[in-house]
């Protein structure tokens, strides 16, 4: 525990400088304060919810090889489901590489449309809009997320992808890639990348998701490839256009962890339209 706690506290030592030169630099949102609002709150989720999305991964991954393994023979003993887990298949006898590759397609895939069910799900909201509860949005908006929302969602994207037969070794750095992508495109900059906007999530894309604007509700779901959107009519990227306003309309979960936490349990809550 100690370890992760240091090496958490390196990261956002490195971090928290980086960001802070990019973002004075290439403003999304000209002169928002580096102690903005909700930053605390940030600040404790990064401590407490970080180690505990690797606790909640690893039970939802054992959920999910549980769930997909003994319905296709697998024995119910550790040395037989790692067995089962290192099976050989045509997935599995791919280069790692390729395997990342398609771990990032399919993986982004899945939560394209895990992340379209939360925002439509009125009993999932709650629990997505605690993320989207952020009113001043960088970098460290990204680690804001509710160990229900992340466990649902690593559970729907292992299932499918431990059926294929990909080598659970590939699976670490392609989630490594994901969780690290989520980090920059919160990030308060007004990159967008030019044409290349259609091919890779940017900040400007995702910020416009984070958006209370009317335009932008409901929109650029994906959180690495925009072909996802293009695809299925979500996509919403206006030319030399920044969003300005985030958040939610109307009832939003309380700042502070601890109240974050508790609130999907308290009842109905009101969702974006759409």
């Amino acid at each position: 525990m100690i370890e992760v706690l240091v090496r958490l506290t390196l990261a956002f030592v490195v971090l928290l400088p980086v960001f802070a030169l990019l973002e004075r630099a290439f403003p999304g949102v000209p002169g928002q304060r580096r102690l903005r609002r909700g930053f605390w709150t940030d600040v404790a989720y990064w401590f407490v919810s970080v180690p505990m999305s690797r606790v909640v991964a690893f039970a939802s991954a054992t959920v999910a090889v549980l769930v997909v393994a003994l319905p296709l023979g697998a024995p119910l003993s550790p040395d037989g489901l790692i067995d089962w887990l290192n099976r050989d298949t045509a997935i599995s006898r791919q280069p790692a590489w390729a395997q990342v590759v398609e771990l990032l397609l399919l993986g982004d895939f899945i939560a394209y449309w895990m992340h379209r069910l939360f925002h439509r799900n009125s009993r999932l909201w709650p629990f997505h809009a605690v993320h989207h509860s952020s009113t001043d949005l960088d970098w460290l908006s990204s680690v804001r997320v509710h160990p229900v929302n992340e466990a649902l969602t690593t559970f729907a994207q292992f299932l499918p992808l431990l059926a294929l037969g990909f080598r659970p070794g590939t699976l670490g750095p392609a989630a490594g890639i994901l969780v690290l992508y989520a980090v920059f495109i919160h990030a308060n900059l007004r990159w967008s990348f030019g044409p290349l906007r259609y091919i890779i999530a940017t900040p400007v894309f995702h910020r416009w998701h984070h958006t209370s604007q009317e335009e932008g509700l409901d929109k650029n779901f994906a959180g690495f490839l925009p072909l996802w959107d293009l695809l299925f009519g979500t996509f919403y990227l206006p030319s030399g256009s920044q969003p300005t306003r985030f958040g939610i309309r109307g009832d939003s979960p309380p700042d502070g962890l601890g109240r974050q936490l508790l609130y999907p349990f308290r009842g109905p809550t009101s969702r974006p339209a759409g």
